[in-house]
């Protein structure tokens, strides 16, 4: 069973798209899109092909409000237009080749999050950390305006995610609740690739450079700092606590302790089959090449000395491959402070990594972690 199968529908017969549409309604919450925009732009689509220029559309009318507003002086609107554009952009390229218009769409993208950036106070800090000669995007977002040290929430993306995405899947509930906000792109992720930074087993050296950055900002406490990865970050994040333990708690939406088992147990449509290998730098022409090439890709969850969650929905734990991991996961954690906590359909956790449901893995994520550092 595809532990990305859709279980309810909310609008398109296609279960990628419908998946994508509920990741995109439950950005509504951090401002990624309105209802009615999201819903007219979903009426006009007729298949796959149609998908990216149906959002293109949306993005730039969308964009032509942030313009007008700004110029008028208008700054929240601005910044709500800015930022909703910059996401239906985003929700453009999912049906996109990784190259070619891709390209501009993501550039288009980021040039609407940058002016949404500029519009906040404390402004959302677009960030480059050097890694291997090589740049990594990303954000940084301080807690309070007075540059206090608070707890810091580090987040990270899967697969086939920007750091745009991070922002609307969380960031917004970090900072409610004190916690300084910051995203990167580590290798493999947004548009790395097109750098020749892949996908690579030892996440801990890239996320080692997150650390380092984050432990120089005046505003970072070192005590609190946590790090949260989501579907592939589930594997990224926790390997890296089990090698740097500055990161003082770990949370995953799900955890992967063995990816090439997580691999083995999905299927993707081809056009996600065509991004998932470009971002670990294989080939198309034999699905089983890149699950060999994820044989490195373990580790072992006693090395966390760190207090860890595990967040799972509803349908991800269906899947036995899955469940039986986050098992072994939590059994296998030397830290009596864990906790798994698995989603039900009935309070809309049904799918991936809770993606139609932003404020309740919020919730779920910062109760917690309100408790461990208290």
């Amino acid at each position: 069973m595809d532990s990305h199968r859709q279980f309810y529908k909310i609008h398109f017969d296609d279960y990628g798209m419908d998946f994508a549409f509920q990741w995109l309604l439950g950005s509504s919450r951090h401002g990624g899109c309105e209802i009615g925009e999201a819903f007219y732009t979903a009426a006009q689509i007729t298949d796959p092909n149609s998908w990216s220029e149906e959002w293109v559309k949306t993005a730039e009318r969308v964009e032509i409000k942030a313009k007008k507003a700004e110029s008028a002086g208008h700054k929240v609107s601005a910044r709500e237009f800015y930022l909703r554009a910059a996401n239906y952009y985003r929700m453009a390229m999912m049906s996109m080749s990784p190259l070619g218009s891709r390209i501009t769409t993501t550039e288009k993208a980021r040039s609407c999050m940058k002016k949404a950036s500029q519009l906040f106070d404390p402004v959302i800090e677009s960030i480059s950390i050097p890694f291997e000669n090589r740049e990594l995007p990303g954000y940084f977002i301080k807690a309070n305006k007075d540059g206090r040290k608070s707890k810091t929430l580090i987040a990270v993306g899967g697969g086939e995610t920007y750091a745009e995405d991070m922002y609307f899947h969380i960031a917004p509930s970090a900072l409610i609740r004190g916690y300084n906000f910051l995203t990167v792109d580590i290798p493999g992720q947004g548009h790395t690739p097109s750098q020749g930074l892949y996908f690579r087993p030892d996440t801990e050296v890239p996320i080692k450079a997150i650390v380092d950055y984050a432990l120089c900002r005046p505003e970072v406490d070192p005590e609190y700092i946590a790090a949260y990865g989501i579907s592939a970050g589930g594997y990224f994040v926790p390997r890296a606590a089990a090698h740097d333990h500055r990161i003082k708690a770990c949370i995953a939406n799900y955890g992967i302790t063995d990816f090439r088992k997580i691999l083995a147990a999905m299927a993707f449509n081809y056009r996600m089959v065509e991004t998932v290998v470009w971002r670990w730098n294989t080939s198309t022409d034999n699905w089983k090449t890149l699950i060999d090439r994820n044989e490195d890709y373990i580790f072992n969850p006693k090395d966390i000395i760190c207090p860890v969650l595990l967040i799972i929905s509803a349908g991800e734990y269906k899947n036995p491959v899955v469940k039986a991991m986050q098992h072994e996961f939590i059994e296998a954690l030397p830290n009596s402070n864990k906790k798994m906590i698995v989603g039900s359909f009935e309070e809309g956790a049904g799918t991936h990594c809770y993606g139609e449901n932003t404020g309740l893995v919020s919730s779920l994520l910062f109760d917690w972690l309100d408790e461990i550092f208290s």
